[in-house]
């Protein structure tokens, strides 16, 4: 459906604003955050699946801006129409020519890209300023992502820019915008051709320091033909990740200190009390017991595990590969002061010194008490592990 040209294009001083109040920790709302702290307390791990969904759902709405620039000449409103999936005949479209039409910066949308602003920006040449007075002007920190266009030639104006967006540790993408004239004007084969213009660029990249970024030949004339698909493609994923990475980000520091408080939590119980005082289970000999006591305290029992697949569209195996923690023995194997906590020869110690008067007794309480304070930090780093996955899994769906 056609939109009006003003939704289409605004200028450069209009403000983004959200109504969403954010918690500092980085962009999960204060009360989703308390949520998801008290759904990892109570190891409730099904909820810390719908939590991130709920997070997830909420930044995919956030607004993100594209800054597309280049020397002038280039075709970058031909490649915003191009992107845009419209002609150049259209209402909306930005304007193009042979000479320079875009002297102010214009933002315009598309339904392929909800919420994205494509920022059609002057061309390096669109006047007589100095390229270091170009960069001081163009305010790039409001901008998320930076498609740097080319054509002809891949000039220094283009390695300033690169640098200066590396600097500022933003991404990136050159795009190779006029590939259609490129092949209609030369004697080489295409692959030979596509070859040159990718190393060129690269070679130019790495002289001055630049790393290695997303390279795209396309013609703005067939939008789908060329590398216009896996632009389309990289721009989705990585559009995503701006939205996103901060508040998963955010998620899994706050699922950390909640487990780290946890922790000290139940070592504190466990060094005033015995461990059967503690969690109410059998004889603190019994390791094993206790250990399916922790992995359910923590939430990555069994049964809560296959139920946190079946909601996430995995196999429960994927899960269950990430635990040293599955029973005592892989336990034991994978932890060498806990295999030699409870080695033969530590046994049969222990059991003698239960025979010593009034020392013994104390000092096979406090061995029990390390035991198990190092089984709950073992149990505990299977449970951030489990966690990074699911907040991974609950946002990439199979």
């Amino acid at each position: 459906m056609e939109e009006d040209l003003v939704s289409h294009r605004t200028p450069l001083s209009a403000s983004f604003t959200s109504g969403v109040s954010y918690h500092r920790d980085g962009g999960v709302p204060l009360e989703v955050s308390r949520d998801l702290e008290k759904a990892v307390k109570e190891g409730q791990l099904l909820e810390v699946v719908a939590i991130a969904r709920k997070v997830v759902e909420m930044a995919s709405r956030a607004p993100v801006s594209l800054a597309v620039m280049g020397d002038s000449g280039n075709g970058m409103s031909s490649f915003v129409n191009a992107l845009r999936g419209i002609g150049h005949e259209d209402a909306a479209s930005a304007p193009t020519g042979v000479v320079r039409t875009t002297l102010t910066p214009a933002r315009y949308t598309s339904p392929s890209f909800p919420n994205v602003f494509l920022w059609d920006l002057p061309g390096m040449g669109a006047s007589d300023q100095s390229l270091d007075h170009y960069l001081r002007e163009l305010q790039h920190s409001q901008y998320d992502l930076f498609l740097l266009i080319a054509s002809e030639q891949f000039s220094l104006h283009h390695v300033r820019l690169a640098k200066t967006i590396q600097g500022m540790g933003k991404r990136f993408y050159v795009i190779w915008t006029k590939v259609d004239r490129d092949l209609s004007t030369t004697p080489l084969s295409r692959g030979l051709l596509l070859r040159n213009i990718q190393e060129n660029i690269l070679e130019t990249l790495q002289k001055e320091g630049v790393h290695k970024p997303p390279i795209f030949l396309v013609s703005s004339l067939d939008p789908d033909l060329h590398d216009f698909p896996d632009l389309r493609k990289k721009l989705r994923i990585d559009i995503f990740n701006i939205r996103c990475s901060g508040p998963l980000e955010a998620m899994s520091y706050a699922c950390k200190e909640t487990i780290n408080e946890k922790v000290a939590s139940l070592k504190t119980r466990v060094l005033q009390n015995c461990p059967e005082d503690t969690l109410g289970s059998c004889g603190a000999d019994d390791l094993e017991q206790y250990l399916r006591v922790y992995r359910g305290c923590f939430g990555i029992d069994d049964d809560s595990l296959l139920q946190v697949a079946w909601s996430t569209g995995r196999v429960v195996s994927e899960y269950r590969t990430l635990l040293r923690s599955q029973d005592l023995c892989g336990l034991r194997r994978a932890d060498c002061r806990l295999r030699l906590a409870t080695c033969s020869v530590m046994k049969m110690l222990l059991r003698l010194l239960r025979w010593v008067p009034w020392l013994g007794p104390r000092a096979v309480r406090w061995f029990a008490r390390v035991t198990h304070k190092r089984m709950l930090h073992l149990v505990a780093q299977d449970t951030k592990g489990i966690l990074k996955k699911i907040l991974e899994d609950s946002t990439c769906p199979a």
